[in-house]
């Protein structure tokens, strides 16, 4: 009976290590299982990460350009198109210089020079000149600039506002009426 005994007992240590094998091997398995899962969510949490800084650095450029873009709006919503703006700085110079008759050329030249003005030097030149701050209020540069009187100009056709021709804006004098 012993025999049968040390036989069960034996049977019995045999299956409780195979016991403590097997569990041993799945906890090596539950082990690598979870591993990888944590690498797996670690992954998946890293590349969420990234997109949402590629999103936010997108928006933050987007919001940016909204800013840059109402700032301009801003400074041309009631502005004086660049056209009137040259004007008025010509007749500001000219003012200054007391010619009420320029000639030509000269006129030319200096509403040359006036044009390759970039609009930021323009408008700061004309800040300066009407005694406002630059970049200037909006509503504030537009009443300056309409105070700037502007002198006649025999025509608008040509470069500098002079097409070479005679001025034929009123009705011809009977001496210069043809036969």
């Amino acid at each position: 009976m012993e025999e049968i005994h040390s036989g069960k007992l034996a049977g019995m240590e045999e299956l409780e290590r195979r016991i403590a094998e097997e569990r041993a091997r799945v906890e090596a398995e539950y082990r690598i299982v979870l591993q990888n899962s944590v690498r797996f969510e670690k992954s998946i949490r890293n590349r969420w990460r990234e997109k949402v800084r590629e999103k936010n650095a997108r928006i933050a450029a987007l919001e940016a350009r909204i800013a840059e873009l109402e700032l301009e709006l801003n400074n041309r919503r009631g502005s004086v198109d660049r056209d009137v703006r040259e004007r008025k700085l010509l007749a500001l110079m000219l003012n200054d210089m007391g010619l009420s008759d320029i000639e030509e050329p000269d006129m030319v030249r200096t509403n040359e020079e006036v044009g390759a003005l970039s609009d930021e030097e323009l408008d700061r030149t004309l800040a300066s000149r009407l005694g406002l701050d630059y970049p200037p209020d909006a509503e504030e540069f537009e009443r300056a600039l309409q105070g700037v009187e502007e002198p006649e100009r025999a025509s608008s056709e040509g470069p500098g506002g002079f097409t070479g021709a005679p001025d034929m804006s009123h009705e011809p004098r009977p001496e210069e009426r043809e036969g």
